[in-house]
């Protein structure tokens, strides 16, 4: 005769013997142990708001990606801990800013952040090339609508705290005539040119154009430049300080007269070139006149950046900021360690089991 335990009358009635209730006590331990493994750990709270490890990781993985650190490596590892008090600080000054804006009933509606989404999404050609950008820094969607979410509300809070700044108090004129060389505008040239994979390809087309033929159909027919076929190989105007190529300056500052072009293949990293110079534009002394409301700009945007900075700092000297990086990191690898320890190799057992392994339902 089996024995019936019926206050144990659970699922749709089923009466459960003392093994299975043993067996569902374990599973609940269990099930108790893995959710607290899996609680997020917190590296920062500021005023309040949590900022958690998992929003600390995602960014330093893209900080790191975006500078070319691989922090698994021996570089990487000594840069490590660097890089996470940059991120952490980053998050939290980012953090004490929402928070401030919100205070301030700065809004950014739903409709305006898929507007904004939208056009940043038009910087792609297509959506594999924007799926391929978030891939290579490390981004998710999510990632996208919150860095462009958060943008907005600081931005807008930038905009209210300086807004009683409308003009510099210092004087442009002044400025121009006491350091007039900063406004000598190089040399530069405008040239086109044609990208092709081998020197042979490149002294063929050299070649043709000999013989007469147009250098924009070739540079439809042959470049494979990414944008030659909107361009027309068009690229200008730039100085020899321009960040680019050396092997391609030199070679169009080398050519003399507007329509030259290189007579021998130039080759560049990128490939071979052929390169016709289109313009140039001889070193002058820019007039205050043209640079006046560049200066009085960059005036401005000093002093409400300044301005800003002030406001912002006050914020952070306020704020109730407590850091837990490191005890936080601790806590992870300890948790784990504690899990496993607490976790019985197998199921209890225990005398009136075996008692209950005859038992009928």
């Amino acid at each position: 005769m089996g024995y019936g335990f019926s206050k144990f009358k659970i699922f749709g009635g089923k009466e459960m013997g003392k093994k299975r209730y043993r067996w569902l006590a374990y599973l609940m331990i269990v099930a108790f142990l893995f959710t607290a493994c899996g609680k997020e750990n917190v590296v920062a709270t500021v005023n309040g708001e949590k900022i958690t490890e998992k929003q600390f990781n995602a960014r330093l993985e893209q900080m790191a990606n975006l500078y070319g650190y691989d922090l698994n490596s021996e570089e990487g590892k000594e840069i490590k801990a660097f890089l996470q008090e940059q991120v952490l600080d980053s998050l939290i000054e980012e953090t004490v800013l929402v928070q401030a804006a919100q205070n301030e009933k700065i809004s950014y509606s739903k409709k305006e952040l898929e507007e904004e989404i939208e056009n940043f999404k038009k910087n792609f050609p297509n959506e594999a090339d924007y799926k391929k950008y978030l891939d290579e820094r490390k981004l998710t969607e999510e990632d996208v609508r919150d860095i462009l979410y958060k943008g907005a509300l600081i931005d807008q809070l930038y905009n209210k705290v300086t807004s009683g700044i409308t003009q510099s108090s210092q004087d442009a004129e002044e400025y121009y005539n006491e350091n007039k060389e900063e406004f000598v505008l190089p040399e530069r040239v405008s040239v086109r040119h044609i990208l092709v994979e081998t020197e042979e390809e490149a002294r063929e087309i050299i070649k043709r154009l000999n013989e007469g033929e147009d250098f924009i159909e070739l540079v439809k027919e042959k470049s494979i430049d990414p944008p030659a076929k909107e361009n027309e190989g068009f690229y200008g105007p730039f100085s020899r300080e321009e960040n680019f190529y050396e092997e391609f300056k030199e070679a169009a500052f080398g050519l003399k007269e507007v329509g030259d072009y290189t007579k021998t293949p130039v080759q560049t990293v990128g490939g071979y070139h052929i390169i016709k110079l289109e313009s140039r534009e001889e070193e002058k002394q820019s007039t205050f006149e043209e640079v006046k409301d560049w200066i009085e700009q960059q005036f401005l945007a000093r002093e409400k950046s300044i301005k800003f900075e002030e406001y912002k700092n006050d914020l952070m000297e306020k704020a109730e900021i407590e850091k837990n990086l490191s005890s936080a990191n601790e806590k992870d690898k300890t948790g784990e360690e504690e899990a496993e320890a607490d976790l019985p190799s197998e199921a209890p057992a225990s005398d009136a089991d075996s008692a209950s392994d005859g038992e009928q339902e």
